[in-house]
């Protein structure tokens, strides 16, 4: 196949290989790491996922809106669901502790009626993901569910991957690649909207960058128009919170850009289609959060005393943000697992060399919407614990914040691409050859911590993951397979995609400059 000429810095837009296999190589390698969490992990092995189960059960059997309840302090709201998909979990929050003392799901189809805290969720992603286990109540059911959720974030970050392959912007896949943490591979591998909604975060930032940023590409890249639709309602639709993670987004992507920029996209028919359609779901979104009181959270130790916002914000800022910083990488679990030091110093080597490069070369609205969603994806949801700390107590994990903050590595490395000289391409093989394997290193971790034990936990400590008191449903081969195979698969692919090295870009691409930013 011949190359098309590219601009000086960019890929071809062909980016070396068909456009459909820039969509379906990536799908397929992200959908077989993610399968091999599906696969590895015991039922409700992750956070919330047997009360995200109940849930899904209840919507996909039809119980799509059911009144909101609460029991004690608990509330959420009731579903008739069969007692094999009611777990004691009694491993969560022992680390110490192989899944063994775990009865899996199935054996028993009689009906109890059960509230959910996830029960009063927006039922978009439950309907997808709940049909198996209303066909099959059982751990089969259950794997089968997971496989659709990680479809849905594979496909997300695979269309992420192809819009930046389509613009010939291949550096942005190093921003990707430190994107996808363990932490969302773990939550990919669930029944967890979660997983999901960070995947959408991602998605979104990079189809608004080929929308917003780069004029000459959007008109014939048709495809980021539709990743901004799937994925914006998909952040709009999932979580309560997701129309202000939506709202931080777009405020970072669309202030500042000249006037003409503006008038350019007001003139577009897609920009009011695409506006439309976004305004509708996230009415719908609001609608519902409202309806069912969704965003009203269970209590977790209220402070002592009351605190005013001032007093809480002191408390995200000196105690709580260095738990987050930590909870965004990997503690696993039911927060039981905190992984090794190493893979920590990998991510954040990894984000903080494209954050400081993006901050050195990027021009100065760049170097603001990298330092501007920072800011705000963690003050924003700080300022909303805070804010209601007094009542529910400081509730927050890491995971929280990543739908917004997945889209730091991915706008530093297009503030890199347009600052001159471009060392993203290499930094993607850089990163493949850091990030690949810490995912199978993690993904084996947390199978040992499962089958034999946390190893720091335990009196005679295991590395082997084969071995043990509890085994995952297909074997604990299938998984470790799956991994290596998705690594060895993406290798090839980004080997692929970034072949020819670092570049000197022309301004812009050698595009006309409407970006806003003016050195």
């Amino acid at each position: 196949m011949t190359a098309t000429t590219a601009e000086p810095g960019l890929a071809p837009r062909s980016a070396g290989m068909r456009p459909a296999f820039r969509w379906l190589l990536p799908f397929v390698g992200y959908l077989l790491l993610f399968a091999a969490w599906a696969f590895a992990t015991p039922y409700d092995g992750t956070p919330d996922e047997m009360r995200h189960i109940i849930h899904a059960y209840g919507v996909a059997s039809g119980d799509i809106a059911p009144a909101p309840a609460k029991e004690g302090k608990v509330g959420g709201a009731y579903h008739d669901v069969p007692r094999s998909l009611l777990s004691t979990n009694c491993f969560a929050f022992h680390a110490d502790r192989s899944a063994s003392c775990a009865k899996p799901p199935g054996g028993d189809d009689a009906k109890t009626r059960v509230l959910t805290p996830a029960g009063r969720y927006n039922p978009a992603y439950y309907l997808a993901v709940g049909w198996p286990m209303v066909l099959s109540p059982t751990m089969a059911g259950v794997l089968v569910a997971r496989l659709i959720s990680a479809a849905l974030v594979a496909g997300l970050l695979a269309a992420a991957t192809a819009v930046a392959l389509s613009m010939g912007r291949r550096g942005l896949l190093a921003g990707l690649l430190v994107a996808v943490t363990p932490m969302t591979a773990h939550l990919a591998g669930a029944i967890n909207p979660n997983g999901v909604e960070i995947a959408a975060g991602a998605a979104l930032v990079m189809a608004l960058i080929a929308i917003l940023f780069e004029p000459g590409v959007s008109d014939r890249v048709r495809s980021a128009w539709w990743l901004a639709a799937v994925s914006g309602a998909v952040l709009l639709l999932v979580r309560p919170a997701g129309p202000a993670w939506f709202a931080v987004i777009a405020l970072v992507m669309f202030v500042p850009h000249p006037a003409d920029r503006y008038r350019e996209l007001l003139r577009s028919r897609r920009t009011w289609l695409l506006a439309g359609f976004l305004a509708l779901v996230g009415v719908f979104a609001a609608g519902w959060t409202v309806w069912k009181r969704a965003n009203e959270l269970t209590p977790n130790r209220p402070p002592a005393r009351h605190l005013s916002l001032f007093d809480g914000m002191k408390v995200e800022f000196f105690d709580q943000w260095r738990r987050h910083v930590g909870e965004m990488v990997g503690v696993l679990g039911w927060l039981d697992t905190p992984l090794p030091v190493v893979v920590h110093i990998a991510w954040w080597f990894s984000l903080g060399a494209l954050v400081m490069l993006a901050l050195a070369v990027g021009r100065p609205v760049d170097r603001w919407r990298v330092v501007g969603l920072g800011a705000l994806g963690m003050l924003v949801p700080s300022m909303i614990e805070a804010n209601n700390a007094n009542e529910y107590g400081f509730i927050a994990q890491g995971r929280y914040y990543l739908p917004m903050l997945v889209g730091v590595p991915v706008l530093a490395a297009y503030a890199i691409t347009r600052g001159g000289y471009d060392p993203t391409p290499r930094l993607a093989r850089i990163f493949v050859i850091i990030l690949l394997p810490a995912h199978v290193g993690t993904l084996y971790y947390l199978m040992v911590r499962y089958q034999a034990g946390l190893p720091a936990q335990v009196p005679t400590p295991s590395l082997n993951p084969f071995a043990g008191s509890w085994h995952p449903a297909l074997g604990s081969a299938l998984p470790i397979l799956l991994a290596v195979a998705s690594m060895v698969l993406f290798i090839g692919y980004y080997w692929r995609v970034t072949a020819g090295g670092a570049g000197v870009s022309a301004p812009d691409g050698g595009r006309p400059d409407v970006s806003g930013d003016r050195a």
